[in-house]
């Protein structure tokens, strides 16, 4: 996993580097499963504000985290990683007044086409774990599910 400096990233206060900071490096530690999925949901807070429905700019570079999760961490981890993209996706709207992300590769960005394009980069990893039988496959109708959602667009789409 990449090193990240999250404290170049602008936010709303509510946005928190330190904590997104210790989860990316808690994901480097080899740790029982049970904590690197805590350290996604870690990584989920610090860079999104649940209340408000609202991504920060640095959930950009969190999906980034979280789709290498979804590749290389198989359980609870995995599940959590899937499960934030999928909350996110088409019900979250960039912060307002941090509607865009500056991508080192591309310039400015909008949060959520951001996100999508991340996403859409890693489409051929979720096809693979979406076909995975490991650890019971209790991941595969995530990963379908976030592909179609993929395929649809950043919509709202409850099925």
């Amino acid at each position: 996993m990449e090193v990240f400096d999250w404290f170049r990233v602008p936010g709303p206060r509510w946005y928190r580097p330190d904590d997104a900071q210790n989860a990316a490096k808690a994901l480097r530690a080899p740790r029982p499963a049970e904590h690197a999925a805590a350290a996604v949901s870690g990584l989920r807070h610090a860079v999104s504000n649940d209340h408000a429905g609202a991504l920060h700019p640095a959930a950009v570079p969190a999906t980034t985290v979280f789709l290498e999760v979804i590749a290389d961490h198989p359980g609870p981890a995995r599940m959590e990683a899937l499960n934030v993209l999928l909350d996110w996706w088409g019900r979250f709207m960039a912060d307002p007044d941090f509607a865009t992300y500056d991508d080192p590769e591309h310039g400015p960005l909008d949060v959520c086409q951001g996100i999508s394009e991340k996403v859409r980069a890693a489409e051929s990893v979720l096809r693979e774990v979406a076909e995975d039988p490991s650890e019971g496959g209790h991941h595969r109708p995530a990963a379908k599910k976030l592909l179609r959602r993929l395929e649809d667009g950043w919509t709202n789409d409850d099925d």
